[in-house]
């Protein structure tokens, strides 16, 4: 049978994932900003871009988040420090794989920060391919970041709250 204290650690590991999951989204927003302010129109689709970061930051979270948190405390290494580490890279995990390749034959390009440039010259990436990468890890690994300190404050939150508040125990002085 599980102590009331193992259940309000799951608990508190669970409301700290919502919180990490729900966060996303204000992410999402605050990243399409500037965007949005440089757009002569409207942003299409953007209400099914929000759900899509929720169901993607869920699976996350779960499959990814918790479980790192888990392994993390279990070895004595749960810090901040080590969670913002831990979201950055589990963030930027899968924009990694996803670098510009050689396609044969193949042109394109699109809008950047409202200015058109090349991405694809005759199957080669171009330096703005590498580029808008780059940017799209940086935003995964920022999702995964801010996902999980706001993870690490809600738990820590949780797990004690109003510590800073409780008298600190006197030391003998023998």
């Amino acid at each position: 049978m599980n102590s009331p204290q193992a259940n309000g650690s799951a608990m508190n590991i669970w409301l700290a994932a919502v919180a990490a999951v729900l966060v996303q989204p204000l992410v999402f927003v605050a990243r399409l900003a500037p965007d949005y302010i440089v757009s002569p129109g409207p942003l299409y689709g953007i209400g099914f871009a929000l759900v899509a970061v929720v169901v993607v930051a869920a699976a996350a979270v779960l499959l990814l988040g918790v479980p790192t948190f888990l392994v993390l405390r279990r070895f004595h290494r749960l810090s901040w420090v080590s969670l913002a580490i831990a979201g950055v890279m589990l963030g930027a995990l899968p924009a990694v794989f996803s670098w510009p390749r050689v396609l044969e034959g193949y042109s394109a390009g699109q809008s950047w920060h409202g200015r058109y440039v090349d991405t694809y010259i005759n199957g080669l990436p171009s330096p703005y391919a590498w580029l808008i990468y780059g940017e799209g890890v940086a935003f995964f690994a920022l999702h995964g970041l801010v996902g999980a300190l706001v993870f690490y404050v809600v738990w820590r939150a949780r797990v004690r709250p109003y510590s800073s508040f409780k008298p600190k125990p006197l030391r003998d002085s023998a």
